[in-house]
C-alpha cells in the first residue's frame, strides 16, 4: 500500500516526506498531492517523476492507498469535510492535537486512522516517527524514512508530541547565546558560525546510542568546570521546573482536544 501515497496539505512536513520517498531512490513510490499549497506541489511534481498534483482533495484519497493528512488542526474541518474514505484505505494524520476518534469523525469512515509524528529529518532519512495506534502500513511508510516507533497508547502519544513542541526552544536558545556573543562584541556573523559548529558537533554526539542522555551530558561537563558552572547556575532547579510546567500545560491541552 505504500507504493500509492497521497498527501493532503503540503507544507514543511509533506515536503520533507516526499523528499526522504523520492529523492536518490531507484524505486519510488507513486505520490499524489493535494492542490493545496500549490507552490510546493507544483515544485515537487517538477522535481520527481513520480510526483502528481491531483484536482482536488477527493481525487488525491481515490488515487492513493494511504492518505497522509498534514493541514494545520485549524483548517481539518474545511480540508476534510465531505471528503468520501473507503474502508480499504489508511488514513496517516500529521495534525498534532487531533486525536484518531476526531479524524474519524470529521471524514465519516471506517478506514483505519493512524496518528503520527513525522519531522524534517525524514527528508533525509533519518526521521524516527512516533505512531498510534501501531498498523503495518503506517510502519512500512515511516521506515522508509528512517524508522517507526509505535506508542501504546494515545496518552503516550501526546506526550511525545509534547516533546516534538520544544524543537524551536532549543534553536532559541542557541540565537540567545549568539545575540549575548555580538553583545560582548564578537562580529554576530562569527559568533553565529561559531555556534552552529559547536552544535553540530555537540549532536552528532546523540547517535552513540550506548549511552543515555545523561551519561552524555555527563561525559561533556568536567567537574566544577565551566560548562558545570551555566548548568548549575542557569538550568537550576526552577528553570527545569517551568520547563515541566510548560510541558504539562501543553499536555493537558492535547488531552483534553484529542476527540
Amino acid at each position: 500500500m505504500t507504493d500509492r501515497v497521497g498527501i493532503i496539505g503540503v507544507g514543511e512536513i509533506a515536503r520533507a516526506i516526499v523528499e526522504g520517498l523520492c529523492a536518490g531512490v531507484d524505486d519510488p513510490p507513486e505520490i499524489f498531492l493535494s492542490p493545496r499549497g500549490a507552490n510546493a506541489a507544483a515544485e515537487l511534481s517538477q522535481r520527481f517523476s513520480s510526483v502528481r498534483v491531483c484536482a482536488d482533495n477527493q481525487d488525491v484519497v481515490d488515487r492513493a492507498a494511504v492518505v497522509i493528512v498534514a493541514v494545520r488542526p485549524a483548517d481539518r474541518d474545511e480540508a476534510l469535510g465531505g471528503l468520501a474514505v473507503a474502508a480499504d484505505k489508511v488514513v496517516v494524520s500529521a495534525m498534532a492535537g487531533v486525536g484518531v476518534d476526531e479524524v474519524r469523525r470529521i471524514l465519516g469512515t471506517e478506514a483505519p486512522v493512524v496518528r503520527s509524528i513525522p519531522l524534517p529529518a525524514a527528508r533525509e532519512r533519518k526521521s524516527v516517527t512516533v505512531i498510534y495506534p501501531s498498523h503495518p502500513v503506517a510502519t512500512g511508510l515511516f521506515d522508509r524514512l528512517g524508522g517507526a516507533l509505535p506508542a501504546p497508547d494515545e496518552d503516550s502519544f501526546n506526550v511525545f508530541s509534547a516533546m516534538t513542541a520544544t524543537i524551536t526552544s532549543h534553536y532559541w536558545y542557541l540565537v540567545t547565546i549568539t545575540e549575548w556573543a555580538a553583545r560582548q562584541g564578537v562580529p554576530a556573523d562569527d559568533a553565529d558560525r561559531y555556534v552552529r559548529g559547536l552544535f553540530q558537533a555537540v549532536g552528532r554526539a546523540l547517535g552513540d546510542e550506548s549511552r543515555p542522555l545523561s551519561r552524555i551530558a555527563a561525559d561533556h561537563e568536567t567537574p566544577n568546570g565551566t560548562n558545570q558552572r551555566i548548568r548549575t547556575t542557569w538550568f537550576d532547579a526552577a528553570n527545569a521546573g517551568a520547563l515541566n510546567e510548560a510541558l504539562d500545560a501543553l499536555l493537558a491541552d492535547f488531552k483534553s482536544s484529542r476527540g
